[in-house]
């Protein structure tokens, strides 16, 4: 018992409670940010297969690139305020 009231062993427990609870969040925001590439990537596919690649099919996929980019973009800043602020 003594050991345990040492208050080294309390600052090293509490680390590595904060360092288990931190890498679960990262790991939930990686899983999360999956799951929105895979929703990105299936509306493109939807979109492709109602427009036939016809003339608009282009088009209309180089808007979803160009907000896509956007989007990966402001994720990025978004992330990085989150780690670092």
């Amino acid at each position: 018992m003594k050991l345990l009231n040492n208050s080294m062993t309390r600052i090293i427990t509490f680390s590595l409670i904060i360092g288990l609870i931190l890498a679960f969040l990262f790991t939930i925001k990686v899983l999360l940010l999956q799951f929105l590439g895979v929703a990105l990537l299936i509306v493109v596919a939807i979109i492709c297969i109602l427009s036939f690649f016809t003339i608009f099919g282009p088009i209309i996929l180089g808007f979803i690139a160009i907000g896509g980019a956007i989007l990966g973009f402001f994720l990025i800043i978004g992330i990085i305020g989150w780690v670092f602020m």
